[in-house]
């Protein structure tokens, strides 16, 4: 018997594997052409590119040889493509003026059904990825009924590609995965997703009030540490787009706490997405005003350590006017004397007060002026007796709690002193 012709099936035997081995590296490695040689009809929109890309390397191989205008070459180019493009018949494969025309069919048309799987988070972050991804399904279902089920062996990664293209628009910063599972006669296309780093490490929660004392803030800042703690180890591209959910839940959680009830105070809460995620909380009384402290005096023999506590009450007496009638007493740790300022103030300007006082021992008024910078700024405030007397402090609050100020008294010898201020 002959060999020639066994020899020739498998020299064709051996182009098609080789040509099918180049079709598939051409599909990771060559960048898309700006105008293809070979077009692809009957598959799925976001893989066509790829299929194209893949099938004009393969052609560019057979045009080179003699037969490349002929029907031995198209039928060639057929039977490499439906070797490679697993899954899918070649219909026709006809010339279009310089180009090829390739029209394929997927081999079974069984419909998909697709699952999102999600990830297992801690409420309220479960129902918020469960809002995110609502529609998603039907998105996805939209890439499939042109894949046949056994083009998922060398088109998965185009899918996963595409899916996530879709996904990222609704869950950014998550990985999907797919997984294929053949249920009841039905074909199930299952999405999980993973998160995708950088990943929120920690939260760093602060409270700034003017209003109440640090020991209240210490209460709602771990108010906002407990709350805030599902939000550790997501990813931080999600936790951006979710910024205004978090804010609101830290929010709610301290409008919630007997502290702000009882004092009426307002929250506002700023969350700045990150490994280590700073969440800050102004939370202000508009009815009360609260601030216990103690101090010390350097450069003074005359100035003893002391304890101060503030009270005062907020009122409108009229709209766009805030006052505050309030009371002081001021403790001194040598020989426990007390002193006593009952006063009322407002405020004219943002971050300006004026006001008068009248102090005990010595029944004395004064007229007094502060000017409060705010956490990390310099603040100062003046007063004046009825007398002509004259003290001042010129200071910078390093953070909620510590304070350095240059003090003036110009009723001691000593006059200029250091102090430095630790709310309590």
């Amino acid at each position: 018997m002959d060999g020639t012709p066994l020899r020739g099936r498998r020299a064709k035997r051996t182009f098609i594997g080789a040509a099918a081995g180049i079709l598939l590296a051409a599909a990771l490695l060559f960048p898309p052409s700006a105008r293809a040689g070979v077009k692809v009809e009957g598959v799925p929109p976001w893989l066509r590119e790829r299929m194209e890309r893949s099938a004009e390397t393969v052609w560019s191989e057979i045009a080179s040889g003699e037969e490349a205008g002929g029907q031995k070459a198209l039928s060639l180019l057929s039977m490499v493509s439906e070797r490679v493009f697993t899954g899918f018949s070649v219909v026709e494969a006809v010339r279009d003026g310089q180009d090829v025309l390739l029209r394929l069919e997927p081999g079974e048309k069984i419909p998909w059904v697709v699952e999102i799987a999600s990830p297992q988070l801690s409420p309220p972050v479960s129902s918020w990825f469960q809002e995110d991804v609502s529609g998603l399904e039907e998105k996805i279902a939209e890439l499939l009924p042109l894949l046949p089920l056994d083009a998922l062996t060398w088109a998965d990664l185009s899918l996963r590609d595409a899916i996530a293209s879709i996904a990222a628009a609704q869950v950014p910063g998550w990985t999907p995965g797919l997984l294929v599972k053949l249920q009841d006669g039905r074909r199930i296309l299952q999405i999980s997703f993973a998160p995708r780093p950088p990943l929120v490490l920690a939260i760093v929660p602060k409270v700034y009030s003017s209003s109440l004392p640090v020991m209240l803030r210490s209460d709602l800042r771990e108010n906002m540490l407990r709350t805030l703690a599902p939000v550790v180890g997501l990813p931080i591209e999600w936790a951006g787009a979710n910024r205004k959910r978090i804010e609101a839940l830290a929010e709610g959680k301290l409008l919630d706490s007997n502290t702000v009830g009882n004092t009426r105070a307002t929250v506002e809460v700023h969350f700045q997405p990150g490994q280590i995620a700073p969440a800050n909380a102004e939370v202000e009384s508009p009815r009360y005003s609260i601030r216990a402290w103690v101090a010390a005096y350097a450069g003074s023999d005359t100035k003893f350590p002391e304890i101060g506590l503030h009270l005062g009450r907020k009122f409108v007496p009229f709209s766009g006017l805030t006052m505050e009638l309030y009371g002081e007493w001021l403790l001194s740790a040598n020989d426990f004397s007390l002193e006593s300022r009952w006063g009322v103030r407002w405020s004219p300007w943002e971050h300006i007060m004026a006001g008068v006082e009248h102090s005990y021992p010595g029944s004395v008024t004064w007229y007094r002026l502060w000017f409060e910078g705010g956490v990390n700024a310099p603040y100062a405030w003046w007063r004046i007796s009825e007398d002509g007397d004259h003290s001042a402090g010129i200071g910078y609050r390093i953070n909620g709690r510590i304070s350095l100020e240059l003090h003036y008294d110009g009723r001691d010898d000593e006059k200029i002193s250091l102090k430095a201020i630790s709310d309590l």
